[in-house]
């Protein structure tokens, strides 16, 4: 995943989410049910570099990793154990899944840099209340949270996928927060389809000598444009309030608008086939 980070102080945060809803129903368990014995694990390793430390702490006091892993261990059966955590990463200001570590590491260098982001984005972020701009933020980080679990339950899994799994990730990212959080406490697209287009705003492709063109176009990811469109149409499509707003945000065409109900049906027909084996609970929506 492209980098993330957060605004102001972590410290002043509310970072909560509804990792359940009440009773869940339970899904169908594996029939191999031994071999999904693995947990998602949460840590925090410290770094000696003030700035870092301090995110660091925040998110510890947070219990954010802990948050993650409770509802990666509620709602998914795992192969193996996967961790879940924050870290120094050095110049990587990222968030990504490591294979050979089974984990989810969330970069501190990525926290700041979403922080930096937040703060030049004069026209609408800083104008925001601190405590809506806050929530703003937290569905951010919640939302490359869950492109990375994309990652994870593949190569875990070993979920058998098609096309670039870059694209699976954002298709899942959407689809879950959608099934099984509840979105209208917890907004996780909005934030996404505005860190991408501060992104995608700050970024000129006529500024780039032809080999720094050729190795950005040549990206595992979809551009940051195609990605905002994407996310906000299959919001859009599955019907919900928020993605209305999601799509205002995200200036989509009146092309692409009425197609997005069936966009929407396809990509959670899909996620059903691909993922529902490896789901402990059943989606809170039923299928489209």
């Amino acid at each position: 995943m492209r980098n993330f980070r957060l605004c102001g102080a972590l410290t002043g945060l509310v970072l909560a989410i509804v990792a359940t809803l009440g009773q869940p129903s339970r899904a169908a368990i594996p029939t191999a049910a031994a071999e999904y014995a693995g947990r998602a694990l949460s840590f925090y390793n410290d770094s000696a570099d003030p700035e870092q430390h301090q995110v660091i702490a925040a998110a510890q006091k947070s219990h954010l990793a802990e948050r993650m892993a409770a509802l990666v261990n509620t709602n998914l059966y795992l192969r193996a154990n996967l961790e879940v955590g924050f870290e120094a990463c050095g110049k990587r200001a990222n968030a990504s899944f490591q294979g050979k570590r089974r984990a989810i590491v969330m970069c501190t260098e990525f926290i700041n840099l979403v922080e930096t982001v937040a703060h030049r984005d004069q026209d609408f972020m800083m104008r925001l209340p601190k405590e809506q701009r806050s929530k703003m933020i937290d569905g951010l980080i919640w939302g490359v949270f869950f492109h990375e679990l994309a990652h994870a339950v593949i190569h875990i899994d070993n979920v058998p996928i098609t096309g670039r799994e870059e694209d699976v990730a954002d298709q899942f990212s959407a689809w879950f927060p959608i099934n099984f959080i509840d979105t209208s406490r917890k907004s996780v697209i909005a934030p996404t389809i505005w860190f991408w287009s501060q992104l995608a705003m700050r970024r000129s492709l006529n500024s780039m000598s032809v080999e720094q063109r050729r190795r950005f176009m040549a990206d595992e990811h979809s551009l940051d444009e195609q990605r905002i469109y994407n996310l906000a149409c299959w919001y859009y499509g599955s019907g919900s309030e928020e993605g209305v707003e999601a799509a205002r945000l995200a200036k989509l065409t009146s092309e692409r608008a009425p197609r997005c109900a069936i966009e929407y049906a396809q990509l959670d027909q899909g996620m059903r086939s691909a993922f529902g084996k490896f789901f402990k609970t059943k989606p809170l929506r039923a299928t489209r």
